[in-house]
């Protein structure tokens, strides 16, 4: 039984990564935890690992290696790492977004785990460049009938840590009340955020163009 161990953190073997050795087999191999693309974690044995990477043999998960054969990932490059992104959100503890996502339950149903699936929906569904993957239901699971696609600008206003801002009973983010009261959307958010005037001073002033105009924090 051989008493050293090769440190591999971090290596790459195709499509998996090293994590940490997780034990040794019955005949002393170690056995090591890797991290796939796709989101996915799995134990394999180093030595079959190391002996397929000088091979330079595809090694994944198990998920679908369509990602790699069928001209998929140089044509969809965005698209796969969308894929790779949702994935690693739910099933990935290292992975700064995974306390919004994996560790609240949501995660992505079984059907999505295959990329050709998700590339089908995706095609169908209206997925284009500078479009990201949205959830309906903000409390709901990665899966056909709860995602669509939307505008990265759009995506970035429904983060957790957009601001809201009461008016009239209802709450809106600076966008919305830009688009309700028709000022400049940046007029806006320098009258709310840097100037910290009220909702009804900020939407109620007409936006001023002469270049002397001072504006004063609210009191």
């Amino acid at each position: 039984m051989a008493n050293h161990r090769k440190d591999v953190t971090g290596e790459k073997f195709g499509m998996l990564t090293a994590v940490k050795p997780a034990y040794r087999d019955e005949k002393g191999r170690w056995v090591w935890l890797f991290s796939c693309e796709c989101g996915g974690q799995v134990e394999r044995k180093l030595a079959t690992m190391m002996t397929a990477r000088r091979g330079n043999k595809l090694s994944h998960c198990g998920c679908s290696p369509a990602l790699k054969t069928h001209g998929l990932s140089k044509k969809f490059e965005k698209l796969k790492w969308v894929w790779v992104a949702m994935k690693q959100r739910c099933y990935n503890p290292s992975c700064k977004d995974f306390p919004h996502y994996g560790q609240r339950g949501i995660i992505v149903c079984q059907e999505w785990h295959d990329f050709e699936k998700f590339h089908a929906w995706a095609m169908f569904s209206g997925y284009k460049d500078k479009v990201t993957i949205e959830r309906i239901d903000v409390n709901g699971h990665y899966c056909p009938e709860n995602c669509t696609w939307v505008k990265n600008e759009r995506q970035a206003l429904n983060r957790t840590n957009t601001l809201k801002y009461e008016y009239q009973g209802k709450m809106y983010d600076i966008r919305e009340l830009s688009e309700l009261s028709g000022i400049n959307y940046y007029t806006l958010k320098g009258r709310l955020t840097n100037y910290e005037w009220s909702v009804e001073r900020a939407i109620s002033e007409p936006s001023f163009k002469g270049k002397n105009q001072t504006y004063q924090r609210s009191k």
